[in-house]
């Protein structure tokens, strides 16, 4: 859960509309499910270091596993930077006095740093940032669906007046099919549950049962958000 969701979904809401919106996640949350599960599967049978790089490389071509390992090395490499620059986007909206250089030189030291401690450092803070998320994230949800219902400052039914008005697709089908890229790019991140393979110590018990919560909850906190963005915020705004 990151800039896919917190950032991304303003524009794909503006370019594929609530409808598109959330049958875009919805389907492509239904093909990383069936991703995720056979990728469980082979990280249970065969728990290596390399998860699907290895996968690839042993069960397709060599070629084709040494492919996978470099796009997924410049997926990352171009994931940091668009994230640091996200980030201070958002906080720009708050103060615009700052220029946006400097936080993302902030974060890019703060990622240095928190790396100089290993693995166990970073597990630290992922955990405690994870927790922030999940509480913005819950803590959206429950505001939207107050407000959905009239509970805000008007006390204003709002319902699903922007699906019919001024409607549930904003470009057709080009609409539509745009709004992939933003899912696509807001699910990655599912897949390093496979990762972590190599290093449970329980593979066989800890892996499937991770690979489920860990779907299941990006999904749900998706689709979830998606419909209340939907339902609040015109995608002619």
């Amino acid at each position: 859960i990151g800039t896919g969701l917190f950032v991304g979904s303003g524009g794909a809401l503006a370019s594929g509309g609530p409808a598109a919106l959330v049958l875009d996640f919805a389907i492509i949350g239904f093909m990383l499910f069936n991703v995720c599960m056979a990728l469980a599967e082979l990280a249970v049978a065969f728990p290596i270091s390399g998860s699907f790089y290895v996968y690839s490389s042993r069960f397709l071509d060599p070629a084709w596993g040494f492919a996978m390992g470099w796009n997924y090395a410049f997926n990352w490499l171009i994931v940091m930077p668009l994230e640091s620059t996200a980030a201070g986007l958002v906080i720009r909206y708050w103060t615009g006095s700052v220029n946006i250089a400097v936080w993302i030189t902030i974060f890019l030291i703060a990622i240095l740093i928190i790396n100089l401690f290993g693995v166990r450092g970073y597990g630290e803070v992922e955990f405690y940032v994870s927790i922030i998320k999940v509480i913005a994230v819950l803590g959206f949800i429950i505001l939207g669906i107050v407000l959905v219902f009239g509970g805000g400052p008007n006390h204003e039914y709002v319902g699903g007046k922007y699906w019919h008005n001024p409607g549930p697709f904003a470009d057709g089908f080009k609409g539509v099919y745009s709004v992939f890229v933003t899912a696509g790019f807001a699910f990655s991140g599912t897949e390093l549950v496979g990762l972590a393979a190599a290093e449970a110590a329980n593979p066989r018990k800890t892996i499937p049962r991770a690979t489920k919560q860990v779907f299941w909850r990006i999904t749900i906190f998706y689709i979830a958000s998606l419909a209340l963005i939907g339902c609040l915020v015109p995608y002619t705004l």
